[in-house]
C-alpha cells in the first residue's frame, strides 16, 4: 500500500510540479495532498481502501491549485514590470515635452517645469500612436501613481480635470 500511495504521489508531482517548472517541493506537496484528503475522507490516505481513486483525485485538486495560483502570481509580477516600465517612459517624455516647451516658448522657472493634465493626454496620444504604448489609455493610471508618489505636485486645478496644472518635483 505504501509502494501504491509512494507511486501515485510521484506520478502527480511530475505531472503538475516538474511539468510545468513550479518551485513546489515533493514535501509540501505530499502534506497538501494529506491534509485535503483527511479533511475530505477524514482518514490517512493509506488506511484508506479507495485510496486509488481518491488520492488522484485530490492531487489532481492540489497539483492545479498550485499551478493557477503560481499563474497568478507570475501575471501580477508581469503587470507590476509593465506598469513600472510605463512610468518610467511618461516620465522621459514628460522631460521631453518640457525641455522642448521650455526652448520653443522661452520659458523660465517655474513655467519650465509645470505641464497640464491635457499636456499627459497628449503625450498619450503620440506614444499609442506611434506605438510605444500598447493601450490608449497606458499613461493615465501611471500619472495619476506618479502624483501620488510624489513626482507631480497639483498646483492650480482648472474649471476642468484637463487644465490641472502640475509641477515637476526634483526627486
Amino acid at each position: 500500500m505504501q509502494d501504491l500511495y509512494d507511486a501515485i504521489l510521484e506520478v502527480n508531482y511530475e505531472h503538475w510540479i516538474i511539468e510545468n517548472n513550479l518551485t513546489t517541493s515533493f514535501e509540501d506537496f505530499r502534506l497538501e495532498i494529506d491534509l485535503m484528503y483527511r479533511e475530505s475522507y477524514d482518514q490517512y490516505p493509506l488506511w484508506d481502501s479507495e485510496m486509488e481513486t481518491h488520492l488522484d483525485e485530490i492531487a489532481d485538486i492540489v497539483g492545479n491549485a498550485i499551478l493557477e495560483s503560481s499563474t497568478q502570481t507570475e501575471e501580477q509580477v508581469d503587470s507590476k514590470i509593465r506598469k513600472e516600465e510605463i512610468k518610467k517612459q511618461l516620465l522621459n517624455h514628460v522631460e521631453l515635452f518640457l525641455r522642448y516647451k521650455s526652448q520653443r516658448f522661452e520659458q523660465e522657472y517655474p513655467q519650465n517645469r509645470r505641464l497640464k493634465r491635457k499636456d499627459v493626454w497628449n503625450i498619450q496620444m503620440v506614444d499609442f500612436a506611434a506605438g510605444d504604448i500598447e493601450e490608449d489609455d497606458a499613461y493615465i493610471e501611471a500619472f495619476q501613481e506618479l502624483v501620488e508618489e510624489g513626482y507631480y505636485k497639483l498646483v492650480e486645478t482648472g474649471g476642468d480635470e484637463k487644465h490641472d496644472i502640475f509641477h515637476v518635483v526634483e526627486v
